[in-house]
């Protein structure tokens, strides 16, 4: 059975100013999970700057899963040997922004530690997914990870693309199927 949380907030946009317990980013410690805006799918607040960090220990690798991605600026990731802050660490491998235009369905870093970054200023202007009828009032992203013995099979995913824009990607409570959901009307 497929179970899936989404966060029904209000769709008023909210300033970090006015609101500083916003709280987003952290070191990641579970073997799969979820990183997602603060309120998605509502409007999240701006400005923000958000930092996960991601660790897979020797013999495991770690792999983000772009499940619900509609974002087209801000979003940055980088690989790194060893990572403590921006301050201490060892051999970083910027790996680029990434946008909801690339269609990328997932990223797995040759390195141990994976640091997502999103950082948004005041005004981004124009940088959400937008489809006619469907995707209309959701911003940022909702997207998940897993941390999985070397060997392992990476976990057959779905993405706002495979979806055709016609649905949302679905995962599982433990992470290990993913499956699209039309919209009504479609199939």
């Amino acid at each position: 059975l497929l179970a899936w949380a989404m966060l029904t907030v209000s769709s008023e946009a909210v300033s970090q100013r006015d609101s500083p317990t916003i709280q987003c980013g952290g070191h990641l410690q579970r073997p799969a999970g979820h990183i997602h805006t603060p309120n998605f799918p509502a409007p999240f607040p701006q400005p923000l700057s958000c930092t996960w960090v991601l660790y897979a220990p020797p013999g495991y690798k770690a792999i983000v899963y772009f499940t619900q991605f509609y974002v087209s600026k801000g979003f940055r990731m980088a690989e790194y040997e060893l990572y403590e802050d921006e301050d201490f660490y060892v051999g970083k491998t910027d790996l680029g922004y990434v946008s909801f235009e690339e269609e990328i369905e997932s990223v797995q870093p040759y390195k141990p530690y994976l640091v997502i970054r999103f950082d948004v200023g005041e005004t981004m202007g124009n940088m959400h997914l937008r489809v006619e009828q469907f995707l209309l009032d959701v911003y940022g992203f909702n997207i998940t990870y897993e941390i999985i013995p070397k060997a392992s099979p990476q976990t057959p995913a779905c993405s706002v693309h495979n979806c055709s824009f016609l649905g949302n990607c679905l995962a599982s409570s433990d992470y290990r199927q993913y499956r699209c959901e039309c919209f009504d009307g479609f199939y």
